[in-house]
């Protein structure tokens, strides 16, 4: 079963939403597991890239700057849910590094 969803970066906000976006700037696909340790800091999202896990379409140059949108976790507990991981992207959101961004991530992952 894939699981889509996208978010929205403009005005210095982020809007997350279930599904598919009509037009994306960048399509970020991977197994589910794999995204799962990549936020969870398990897999290096250059070596994923490298070793095929991870496949982008669209502006790479958003996919460098994506990791710097949010702030890393604090030690808090692992994700272990997609859902769990949406939920917290507001709270985890840097303002302050999407400064003049408009741009939407699209996410496909498999199981």
């Amino acid at each position: 079963m894939a699981i889509q969803y996208h978010f929205t970066v403009a005005n210095d906000a982020i809007d997350v939403k279930p599904g598919k976006h009509a037009s994306p700037n960048i399509t970020i696909s991977m197994k589910e597991n794999d995204y799962l340790d990549m936020i969870n800091g398990k897999l290096n999202g250059q070596m994923a890239f490298m070793t095929g896990k991870l496949k982008i379409a669209g502006d790479m140059g958003l996919a460098l700057k994506m990791q710097g949108l949010f702030k890393t976790g604090g030690g808090g507990p692992a994700a272990t849910s997609v859902q769990q991981v949406m939920d917290g992207m507001a709270q985890n959101f840097n303002a302050s590094a999407a400064k003049g961004m408009n741009a939407t991530y699209q996410f496909d992952l498999t199981d």
